[in-house]
């Protein structure tokens, strides 16, 4: 057996330990935000709690490649159970540095008249050999620049959609965040549990033909379904794979032709494919990054503190009890496309550092 297939097992074995000892072992965690719902603020200068010789958490490891490292798993799951949580300023710019050196979310998360000029080609970050010429008709889609142009926002929420969230009660603080994003058109139907208040929603162009025909046939109902968030930014990855990219600016002419106050706008595939080199040279070994992974990643760039909300890849919950995969149904998501576990592992990592919070428990 070679040394790569046997590295791909144990990885593969490990995503098993994971799992399992993550839904013992978290259930601490789970009381303990369940209540204490607002985060310790370290003071300013970034001295506190996790600079403090007297504090347990001192000994706190590197970030590192959780999948192939059993032990770093086991120690930071101590640390979850044995840590309160202090946010850390520091620590959030380890990961902010080379993140805006590599990708820029501000400014390069989104296609802009600025970052794409009028002649230049394209390229799909899902189908590198697949290309789009840039024509006038394009740029009169896109903005003249980035609307991330506010950024650095002071309180952001991140809100995936796992079951996890179902009965937390989490909607109010969510609501409070200066600055929330949701992901691929989730129905809000659930204001007690996920909140109201949406800056910026995802949307993968498969649910235009999956729920609304292609917009080949009526077009109404996608403008009243993107209506129910607000005014928010709709991020279309419309240039990641090539038979997409028509039925994505059908998305934009819809919400125009209807006067919809929400913004159509199409993800840099650029910032796409150096975001996930970005994390392929840290060991994250994917398909495809997920959509909640993109945007956490440049919620970090853009937020100075954040708060993950219904992040939980796992079937049970942290005390075991069995959970649908979304908090609105039980769909489970294709197998083998995403590497979940291993980006819960990410965050996991976030929150042990104090780089950002990650939410499991009841609110209230």
């Amino acid at each position: 057996m070679g040394p790569s297939r046997m590295l791909q097992r144990q990885s593969w074995a490990l995503i098993l330990v994971v799992g399992i000892t993550l839904s013992f072992s978290l259930s601490v965690l789970w009381r303990l935000q369940s209540r204490a719902s607002q985060p310790k603020m370290e003071p300013a200068g970034g001295k506190g709690a996790w600079r403090d010789p007297r504090h347990p958490c001192r000994t706190m490891a590197q970030h590192r490649n959780p999948m192939l490292d059993q032990a770093w798993i086991l120690r930071q799951l101590k640390l979850v159970q044995s840590c309160p949580w202090v946010h850390n300023a520091s620590a959030l710019g380890q990961y902010r540095e080379p993140l805006g050196r590599c990708c820029n979310a501000s400014t390069n998360l989104l296609l802009t008249q600025d970052n794409t000029p009028l002649g230049s080609q394209i390229l799909y970050d899902g189908q590198w050999a697949k290309k789009y010429l840039v024509k006038e008709e394009l740029l009169e889609m896109l903005p003249q620049s980035s609307p991330f142009q506010d950024a650095p926002y002071e309180c952001c929420a991140v809100v995936g959609s796992g079951g996890i969230l179902r009965n937390s009660s989490c909607g109010p603080e969510i609501d409070r965040a200066q600055f929330v994003i949701r992901f691929n058109l989730p129905p809000m139907g659930f204001a007690e549990d996920v909140g109201t208040k949406s800056s910026v929603v995802t949307m993968n162009p498969s649910i235009l033909h999956d729920r609304f025909r292609g917009l080949s046939r009526r077009r109404r109902p996608f403008a009243e379904a993107v209506g129910t968030y607000g005014a928010p930014l709709l991020l279309i990855p419309a240039f990641s794979f090539a038979g997409i990219s028509a039925v994505s600016f059908q998305a934009l002419y819809t919400l125009e032709d209807f006067g919809s106050p929400a913004r159509a706008l199409f993800m840099n595939p650029e910032y796409l494919a150096r975001l996930a080199g970005h994390w392929r040279r840290r060991g994250l070994r994917a398909n495809r990054l997920s959509s909640g992974f993109m945007l956490v990643n440049a919620a970090l760039e853009m937020c100075r503190h954040l708060t993950l909300y219904g992040f939980w890849p796992f079937p049970n919950d942290p005390q075991g009890r069995p959970l649908p995969h979304h908090y609105y149904d039980n769909q489970p998501p294709k197998p083998g496309f995403h590497a979940m576990p291993d980006e819960f592992a990410r965050y996991l990592g976030l929150h042990l550092q104090g780089a950002l919070r990650l939410h499991l428990g009841r609110c209230r």
